[in-house]
């Protein structure tokens, strides 16, 4: 961090500078005042109206190095809080660089790191800790949900939930210092029922913020769609129709994919990872095994799970090793074949549990029901409805018969099994498949949990002390012990929303910023 420590004014260009553009923006912060800056513009500075835009052209010794819009944010009122001053000039990156060496080499201005502008703005108080991590998450969001979440955090509802809080936790200060100074004017009674109404006030936002961090959001933030089944499945095939070229090698000799494979796609604002994993079955060969091996790593962290089965080709007694893995998606490949439903009935896959089933010619590219009823040996367990945030409640199953294709009911705790259902539209596989993905994401994150982990894990301890405190209240007469107790949720609240700014989070932040920003 030691070279956002001076208080040197700095430039940078702050628009894309990979590529020409139209416009770029090039912002300059720090210096000590406009006029200053007059030998290098055509406009007379002491014309200048803050947050107006005027037309101007660029100039070092009648020299014209372009003709720009300056807009001037005056100190106190600018993102950084220092003296800001941005051109928007033509986007060709010649010209760009050609105006940075301007100031750089004439007016003693330095290039900005990265981040510094928003460290500046962290400095001065024009920015939380949370708001600069919000924006973090803004800029670098891969999905609508991180997107939201980073304006929420910046400048948004999350933003102010937490402010809301903290002048909660104020008012339960000022009830504890009240009891404490003026107890005799006011009553005990009335000092004890101001405290409780105010901690009672606290504890319910608390509530409300921390049942926002429950479950596992790890699957959330870059969310995989995992493809995976034995040798010759048609998971390639999957996995093209998916993507809409031909990414992955298809060929009839089984192996043919002996790593995972993946493509981005994006749907409905959010970008998934799609994976396509090596082919699992015996195998003697060292490389292939270490590809089957990456296939089961990556299946565990996935956040949608495809199990496709050839039922031609299908061991199984190998496909076991599923047997703890909760799939969503079921699809038995090559419905094109002769004799395919009596192949699909005389499979046995008992272990596995599914949530929804279908049949599929990657052939064609269709997809379409099946009666599970027809499956002989009662081969598809129940699997579990949940969310990994908490914000959907456990879904009744149907109650199963010992003899039927699904297993009787088995309770564990407050959720309860869902049969497996079989996909009762046909159609084309791809948008299906996607749809089936979206809306999974949507009931995920329908109760918009809270994603930067440093804040889970305040909010979590927060509310721990908060509800340990709340068991000790009434055996507590003495308010200095009260204000005691109140007084450890403060360090907690200053982390949560920036006041203490510990140098690795810092550092981890500013680590993902780009220059300019």
């Amino acid at each position: 961090m030691n070279f956002y420590t001076d208080d040197h004014p700095i430039i940078a260009c702050s628009t894309g500078s990979q590529a020409n553009t139209a416009i770029a923006v090039i912002r300059l912060s720090g210096f000590k005042s406009l006029l200053s800056l007059q030998p290098y513009f055509s406009f007379s500075l002491t014309k200048t109206k803050p947050r107006f835009s005027h037309l101007t052209n660029i100039i070092f010794e009648k020299q014209i190095f372009d003709n720009s819009l300056m807009v001037f944010f005056p100190e106190g009122g600018s993102y950084t809080g220092e003296n800001v001053l941005e051109l928007s000039v033509h986007g060709n990156l010649l010209n760009i660089q050609k105006i940075l060496d301007l100031f750089i080499t004439k007016a003693d201005f330095r290039s900005a790191h990265p981040g510094e502008f928003t460290y500046r703005a962290l400095k001065n108080k024009k920015l939380s800790l949370s708001q600069v991590e919000g924006l973090d998450m803004l800029l670098n969001a891969n999905s609508s949900l991180m997107l939201s979440q980073g304006l929420d955090i910046l400048q948004g509802e999350l933003h102010a939930q937490y402010m809301h809080l903290y002048d909660s936790f104020l008012k339960l200060k000022a009830a504890i210092e009240i009891s404490i100074d003026f107890s005799e004017d006011i009553g005990e009674k009335e000092s004890k029922i101001l405290f409780n109404n105010s901690f009672n006030s606290f504890l319910k936002i608390l509530e409300s913020l921390h049942a926002r961090t429950q479950g596992n959001i790890s699957s959330l933030l870059s969310p995989e769609m995992v493809l995976v089944g034995q040798t010759n499945a048609g998971k390639s095939s999957l996995f093209n129709l998916l993507v809409k070229h031909n990414r992955s090698i298809v060929s009839s000799i089984a192996g043919t994919t002996r790593d995972y494979i993946s493509e981005v796609i994006h749907i409905d604002g959010t970008n998934y990872n799609l994976v396509d994993t090596a082919g699992i079955r015996e195998s003697n060969d060292v490389i292939e095994n270490i590809g089957i091996d990456r296939a089961f790593e990556i299946l565990k962290r996935a956040f949608f799970k495809i199990l496709i089965v050839n039922p031609f080709e299908t061991n199984s007694a190998y496909l076991e090793k599923l047997a703890d893995i909760e799939f969503d998606f079921l699809i038995f490949s090559h419905s094109d074949k002769p004799n395919f439903l009596s192949k699909v009935s005389d499979l046995n896959l008992s272990k596995i549990k599914v949530s929804k089933v279908a049949v599929a010619s990657f052939a064609t590219g269709s997809i379409g029901p099946i009666d599970l009823n027809m499956l002989k040996s009662g081969p598809i367990g129940p699997t579990y409805k949940t969310s990994s945030c908490g914000s959907i409640g456990p879904e009744k199953a149907k109650t199963g018969s010992k003899t039927g294709s699904i297993g009787p009911e088995i309770y564990t705790g407050p959720i309860e099994p869902v049969e497996p259902r079989s996909i009762n539209t046909s159609g084309s596989i791809g948008p299906l498949v996607k749809n089936l993905l979206a809306d999974k994401f949507r009931i995920e994150t329908s109760n918009s949990p809270i994603l930067l982990e440093r804040h889970r894990a305040c909010i979590n301890i927060l509310y721990l002390k908060a509800i340990d405190l709340s068991y000790k209240i009434k055996g507590i007469d003495d308010a200095a012990i009260l204000s005691s107790e109140v007084n450890i949720f403060a360090n907690y609240l200053n982390e949560l929303i920036g006041i203490v700014s510990p140098d690795d989070v810092l550092n981890s932040i500013f680590a993902n910023f780009c220059i300019g920003k």
